[in-house]
C-alpha cells in the first residue's frame, strides 16, 4: 500500500523522517560499507544529516514525496534511507540504502520494487537513479528491477551512471 507519505512493502516501510533520525542517519552512515557509494564516500556529519531531515520535509511537504526512514516492520527499527531526492538540478533521483547488517535477505530488491510502485502510482516517468559502477550489488539490483543504462560517467563523472526506468 502507498500512501502519500508513506510506502508500505511486506516488510519494510518508508516514513517521513523526523528529527530523531539525525542521530540514526550519522550511525548508518559511520560504517564505510554503507557510505561508500554515497554522495562523496564520507561519513555523514551530524549538522548534513539534520539538514537532510529538515530538506526532506520540506519536499514532503511541497511535493507530497521525498526521501524517508526506511524502517523494518518486524522490529520497528530504522535500517535505512530510501525515496526520492532533488540534487538541486531540476530533476529527481531515486535513492536507497540499508545498513550492512540488512544486506543479503532481499530487502534492497523489495524496497526497489516498492519505489518504483510508488512512481508509477505518482506518474514519475522516467524513474533516474545514478549508481557508482563499482557498486555491483547497486547496479544489479536496478538492472533486476528493469532500469538500464542510460549514461555511463553520468555528466563526466567517472564514479556515477546514470540508469533509468520507463519512460
Amino acid at each position: 500500500m502507498i500512501h502519500a507519505s508513506q510506502l508500505e512493502t511486506a516488510r519494510l516501510v518508508v516514513r517521513p523522517f523526523v528529527q530523531a533520525d539525525a542521530p540514526l542517519l550519522v550511525a548508518l552512515f559511520a560504517d564505510p560499507e554503507v557510505h561508500r557509494f554515497v554522495d562523496d564516500g564520507q561519513a555523514l556529519a551530524p549538522d548534513v544529516a539534520a539538514l537532510w531531515v529538515e530538506r526532506s520535509a520540506a519536499n514532503l511537504e511541497r511535493f507530497g514525496y521525498g526521501t524517508g526512514a526506511v524502517v523494518e516492520r518486524a522490529g520497528g527499527e530504522v535500517i535505512g534511507w530510501a525515496g526520492f531526492a532533488r540534487p538541486g538540478d531540476g530533476t529527481e533521483e531515486l535513492i536507497y540504502g540499508l545498513r550492512r547488517a540488512s544486506w543479503g535477505r532481499g530487502l534492497g530488491k523489495e524496497l526497489l520494487a516498492g519505489l518504483v510502485a510508488f512512481a508509477a502510482e505518482r506518474g514519475i516517468s522516467p524513474v533516474r537513479a545514478t549508481v557508482d559502477p563499482a557498486n555491483s550489488v547497486s547496479v544489479h539490483l536496478l538492472r533486476q528491477a528493469g532500469f538500464a543504462l542510460a549514461e555511463p560517467r553520468y555528466r563526466g563523472d567517472a564514479q556515477a551512471d546514470l540508469y533509468l526506468h520507463g519512460g
